[in-house]
């Protein structure tokens, strides 16, 4: 029974995670030179285990409100809140999150939210650039704690949130999940998005190639001709525009590029909202191309897969006795997929780097 179970788990939870391995975009891919600043690697050996419930929670353990209105308040930023609520305290949300391989930074960083009530997979991407407006209390423990990150460029960006948690050593040994980098950026996306984050699913770079392959590519539409070579990276994107069946060091190309040359040859640099839309667009198709049952029997390769490559706290019974149901009956229901892009009204430039701001209250 428990086997069975992990098959669906993986199935399904997993394979999401698990194509999110090739969103990561370098700081020599991207146009923007001061993207990936920090390359100061957090201390990530924490234990992850850890079972408490925390849905309707805050951290004083109180419910929500009524509507996803929330007194939690973790003193994370100065009061900075999304304008709108995304979801509501029925569903159920998981944060996947993508890590560039060169800087490592969180490049990719997605909420999976399950709706029973809707039958329906709400897939929202979080701008890497989102500016922070860290309080106080974070500034003055992180000033302490690790000067050389307080006084580089970018530290503010939600891409590098885990970082500056794992510095200030936030909630070491004692938060939900029992790592400082994964507490610190699940409760500063519940402190600003109003999302309670459940559980959370990691990914390295090194499998998206061989999943992709392993489910026989996918077909989509590509909306713009993609050349684009860096030896230095071992990347080569060659993507002609239209649809087209891409396997897995094509699909790979297509969820990171965002500048090269067009079907005239004009090199053309693209933003970093047409990048997330072609990752969404992605996760669509392979959703609806590859997550069924008959793909179950690839299940014992894939679970190979990610036990290399994947980090997760979905590791106990209870929780995935939760999943086995929750994406059961989103097999059996035929839920549909929604994706969009978190909202952002303008940038900001500080000390020469550009932040993507949020629309707020």
């Amino acid at each position: 029974m428990k086997k069975k179970g992990l098959m669906i788990l993986y199935t399904v939870i997993a394979i999401a995670a698990g194509v999110l391995t090739g969103l990561f975009v370098s700081s020599v891919v991207s146009a923007d030179k001061n993207t990936s600043i920090i390359s100061i690697l957090p201390d990530d050996s924490a234990d992850d285990d850890i079972t408490t419930d925390y849905n309707n929670k805050d951290s004083t353990g109180e419910n929500q409100g009524k509507d996803g209105e929330s007194s939690r308040n973790y003193n994370i930023t100065r009061n900075q809140r999304y304008y709108k609520p995304l979801v509501s305290d029925a569903e159920r949300n998981v944060l996947l999150i993508g890590e560039d391989a060169y800087s490592g930074n969180y490049d990719t960083i997605i909420i999976a939210s399950i709706s029973e009530k809707d039958k329906k997979i709400y897939l929202f991407n979080f701008p890497r650039d989102i500016y922070i407006d860290y309080s106080d209390e974070i500034l003055d423990r992180l000033k302490k704690k690790s000067p050389s990150l307080y006084n580089a460029k970018g530290f503010q960006k939600i891409n590098a949130a885990h970082t500056v948690g794992a510095r200030i050593e936030y909630k070491k040994g004692t938060g939900r999940f029992g790592n400082s980098n994964f507490d610190f950026l699940a409760e500063l996306i519940e402190e600003i998005f109003n999302i309670t984050v459940h559980d959370y699913a990691y990914v390295n770079t090194k499998g998206f190639r061989e999943i992709v392959d392993l489910f026989g590519g996918v077909t989509i539409n590509v909306p713009v001709r993609m050349k684009y070579d860096d030896p230095v990276q071992n990347l080569h994107i060659d993507i002609e525009k239209g649809l087209q069946h891409l396997n897995g060091e094509q699909a790979e190309g297509f969820v990171r590029f965002r500048q090269g040359y067009d079907e005239k040859g004009e090199f053309k640099n693209y933003s970093d909202q047409f990048r997330k839309e072609n990752q969404n667009e992605f996760l669509k198709e392979f959703f609806k191309q590859h997550v069924n049952f008959r793909n179950l029997g690839k299940v014992d390769e894939l679970a190979e897969l990610l036990g290399k490559n994947i980090k997760t706290s979905v590791d106990d019974t209870k929780k995935i006795s939760t999943y086995i149901g929750l994406f059961g009956k989103a097999l059996t229901g035929k839920y549909t997929q929604e994706s969009s892009i978190v909202e952002c009204e303008g940038t900001k430039s500080i000390n020469g780097v550009y932040f993507d701001i949020i629309r707020t209250e």
